[in-house]
């Protein structure tokens, strides 16, 4: 391994060596497309694909069946494990680290979205409650001068 001059290893020389050895040529490197991605992207979902075309005719012919509620929410409930499931193996198998975190950003994100949401569809109404706010104070003031 190459010493970044007894500082410790250089992981982006490491790295480069490495490539070339593979035959990757750095200077050649170019992001793929938006399609190219895109079909990747798909390609790795297979397995989520598969559980929801699978699970979700069966799914809707339990619930479209007539059987009593308590015999068909237990299938429903063990064909949504199985989506679960695929979506899971089209994720990568992530450990409950990944999983935690994940669930923390999405989290996160969607609160951070809705705040904005009802932040911005409320401005009417807080415009209106700092005008009545402001007559309010003023007419006190009138009284209390007059």
């Amino acid at each position: 391994m190459t010493t970044n001059s007894g500082k410790g290893i250089d992981w982006d020389g490491e790295l480069q060596a490495l490539m070339e050895s593979s035959g990757i040529k750095l200077a050649e490197l170019v992001r793929p497309k938006w399609t190219v991605r895109a079909r990747r992207r798909v390609l790795g979902a297979r397995a989520f694909m598969a559980a929801v075309v699978i699970t979700g005719p069966l799914m809707w012919l339990t619930a479209a069946s007539g059987a009593p509620e308590a015999a068909v929410v237990p299938v429903l409930v063990w064909l949504a494990g199985w989506i679960g499931y695929g979506a899971w193996l089209s994720a990568g198998r992530p450990d409950w680290s990944i999983t935690a975190h994940t669930a923390r950003d999405l989290g996160t994100a969607a609160f951070h979205a809705m705040s904005r949401f009802y932040f911005a569809h409320s401005r009417p109404i807080r415009a209106w409650w700092r005008a009545r706010r402001v007559a309010r104070t003023r007419a006190a003031l009138t009284e209390a001068t007059a």
